[in-house]
């Protein structure tokens, strides 16, 4: 669809809000909410969702709240990657990643249902670094709750609830990574996971943990306050 044919703004009530968490490239973690009926994806400073970087047009992708639905239109007169799939339109229903340019992005709805599932968290096993971490994002124990975690031979985290600390997360793997006491130090390791272990915006495998660090696994992020020995 060309830029001509983008979404209009006429409808302003939506009763599904949504969001896309960058998950992939160089805003990883950083989530934008959509409350308004249309949105534009693009680099242009005007746009409500701003990209940068090679491969990212002006105005690239729109998204728009028609009849109850979620839909997303290509404006660049090519085509948008929906689950790798190029499109110029789809309608959308929550769970799809857009590719734009080095961007991947997850879209999610919120549906207004809370989930009351608990986190399985773990008691500490063996005394190690103790950490302080804050959830930023997703659902661990909740927005801006604090966990203090002793760490000893490893701390998994992951999707299910045998990890040490479970998060309700459809991007995370299973066992996503692990956090373990290596010498003085608090150490992040990646376990494979699919979508990655992503410190600081880069990709890692293995790193050391520092207070002020922001950890992102799948859609959801952590903030470590403090890593040091108990």
């Amino acid at each position: 669809m060309s830029d001509g044919n983008a979404p209009s703004g006429n409808e302003t009530s939506i009763s599904q809000q949504a969001q896309l968490m960058a998950i992939q490239g160089p805003l990883v973690g950083t989530c934008f909410s959509i409350t308004s009926a249309v949105a534009v994806i693009g680099s242009a400073q005007e746009v409500q969702i701003p990209l940068s970087g090679s491969g990212v047009q002006p105005r690239h992708a729109g998204l728009k709240w028609t009849g109850g639905t979620w839909e997303i239109f290509d404006l660049t007169g090519d085509q948008v990657h929906v689950n790798d799939i190029p499109t110029t339109h789809r309608i959308l229903g929550g769970g799809e990643i857009f590719r734009i340019g080095d961007h991947e992005l997850h879209f999610t709805i919120e549906t207004g249902q809370k989930d009351d599932t608990p986190t399985h968290v773990s008691s500490p096993r063996v005394t190690g670094a103790v950490l302080s971490i804050e959830v930023e994002r997703g659902k661990v124990l909740g927005v801006n709750e604090k966990i203090e975690i002793e760490v000893g031979p490893g701390y998994t985290i992951g999707r299910t609830p045998d990890n040490d600390l479970a998060i309700r997360d459809p991007l995370a793997s299973r066992r996503h990574c692990r956090i373990e006491v290596i010498e003085d130090d608090a150490v992040l390791t990646d376990l494979g996971s699919l979508n990655g272990t992503h410190l600081e915006g880069r990709a890692v495998h293995q790193a050391t943990l520092r207070a002020g660090d922001l950890i992102v696994v799948g859609k959801t992020a952590l903030r470590c306050l403090r890593a040091t020995r108990s």
